[in-house]
């Protein structure tokens, strides 16, 4: 059984001792685990679990009331007019350093001090593993930033490091997020992802470093899942093709490209064709490579002309599909092709041009 198992069977023995609803979540806020609730449940509890995280409100509410000093069982009012119920917060606490908070919802006054005293034993086995996860963390999460970093003997000292510790295999994929809004990524929760995926942020960006026999795009896939509800307007997500582990740097890059060709959504770097060369120049300057003045002319014209070059150059060429894609008639669309060669200079009949052009409106548009 692994610790997330483990860490749920104590949570639900938890409930059942204290005959109450619980949640765990560790010292970030991020939810750990929830026992079943029946139809005793709250705004605060729903919310929660549905986020995998205490609303940024919510953390702030509970903070007044002392939870990050406390030692021992804490009761928290409630308060009808908003539809919270009270409850107990139990700091999780191992060798005097709180790892997280346990949360047991009693909206009957039924739960007692000594009914709470008893669960020292199982409580205990949580803080132990909640320690133990946040230690790990603090280990990995400097050397994950260095050996994704441009430094190469930091890489290399990083790369040995965790490969010591065994948390490095021989083959990794890289996965980037970041809000397609700018501002930081927030912080993952990795209780919902595999032991062995290493989370660190770089920069505003979150990365994981995914073992070769994990699927990269479903841990992506899970991460995005748990911090979407923090950035209502969406979530770039890059992931890239397989690594050595001593090039995970070259994945980041890989990753990095991915993320930044287009808005929210997963990109992957196996898929990105020509949006590849994001990962060797930034944007900017990879597209004042690409566009030559023909380019800048028929970019400059009416926005109708960019778009059916580059739906026409998508498809191959292709008369019927592009008339189809932009639902014209191929009358129309083949005098917008004529109006784009008299607009740019550029000769569609010429592979040259087209290749040109191509990787104007892609990498420069």
């Amino acid at each position: 059984m692994n610790a997330a198992d483990q860490v749920q069977d104590l949570v639900d023995a938890i409930a059942e001792a204290a005959g109450a609803p619980v949640t765990l979540e560790d010292r970030d806020l991020l939810l750990v685990a929830s026992s079943g609730h029946d139809d005793v449940i709250d705004d605060v509890r729903r919310s929660s679990i549905l986020r995998r995280r205490s609303d940024p409100l919510v953390q702030r509410l509970f903070a007044g009331f002392g939870i990050a000093r406390a030692t021992g069982p804490l009761r928290i009012p409630g308060d009808p007019a908003v539809g919270r119920l009270p409850r107990w917060c139990l700091p999780v606490r191992w060798r005097g350093v709180t790892y997280g908070y346990l949360w047991l919802l009693d909206p009957h006054d039924r739960v007692r001090v000594e009914d709470l005293e008893r669960l020292h034993d199982a409580l205990d086995l949580v803080a132990a593993h909640l320690a133990t996860r946040a230690r790990a963390a603090d280990r990995t999460t400097w050397a994950v930033g260095e050996l994704l970093s441009t430094e190469a003997g930091s890489r290399a000292r990083a790369a040995e490091e965790l490969q010591r510790d065994g948390l490095l295999p021989a083959t990794v994929s890289v996965v980037a997020l970041a809000p397609v809004d700018g501002g930081p990524a927030g912080v993952v929760n990795g209780w919902l992802l595999p032991r062995s995926v290493l989370v660190a942020a770089v920069g505003h960006r979150a990365a994981l470093v995914v073992p070769a026999p994990l699927g990269a795009r479903e841990v992506a896939e899970r991460a995005a899942a748990a911090l979407s509800s923090q950035h209502p307007a969406g979530l770039a997500v890059g992931v890239s093709g397989p690594v050595a582990a001593g090039d995970a740097h070259t994945g980041w890059q890989q990753a990095d490209a991915a993320l930044r060709s287009g808005g929210a959504g997963m990109r992957e770097w196996e898929r990105l064709g020509a949006l590849r060369l994001n990962a060797v120049a930034d944007p900017v300057t990879l597209g004042a490579a690409v566009r030559d003045e023909r380019a800048r002319r028929l970019l400059a014209a009416e926005p109708e002309l960019a778009l059916t070059a580059r739906t026409y150059l998508d498809l191959a060429g292709s008369a019927q599909r592009t008339a189809a894609a932009l639902s014209i008639h191929r009358q129309t669309l083949y005098h917008r092709l004529r109006r784009v060669e008299a607009v740019s200079g550029y000769v569609l009949d010429d592979g040259r041009d087209r290749l040109a052009l191509h990787l104007a409106l892609v990498l420069g548009g």
